[in-house]
């Protein structure tokens, strides 16, 4: 499964700062919440990323896990 999300604003400015804790572009921005969606996400197994969205914006792509985590991830976590 995979679920995207695009716009047209000013695009990926800094991208490899995107997931960063605490960059934001926005002026009121606290740019927690892209690392904390991604954290999560990645916590389960899934993956977030983003590209451009051409002419203007950015594309996000939030694959989330499907299925049970295998039996040898699952006796690692609880060691």
């Amino acid at each position: 499964m995979l679920f995207t999300v695009s716009d047209s604003g000013p695009g990926l400015v800094h991208p490899e700062r995107l997931f960063e804790a605490f960059y934001t572009t926005k002026a009121n921005g606290s740019g927690i919440g892209l690392s904390i969606f991604r954290t999560i996400i990645q916590s389960h197994g899934g993956r977030l990323w983003a590209e451009p969205n051409e002419p203007r914006g950015a594309v996000f792509y939030v694959m989330p896990p499907i299925g049970e985590k295998p039996r040898e991830d699952l006796e690692s976590s609880n060691a």
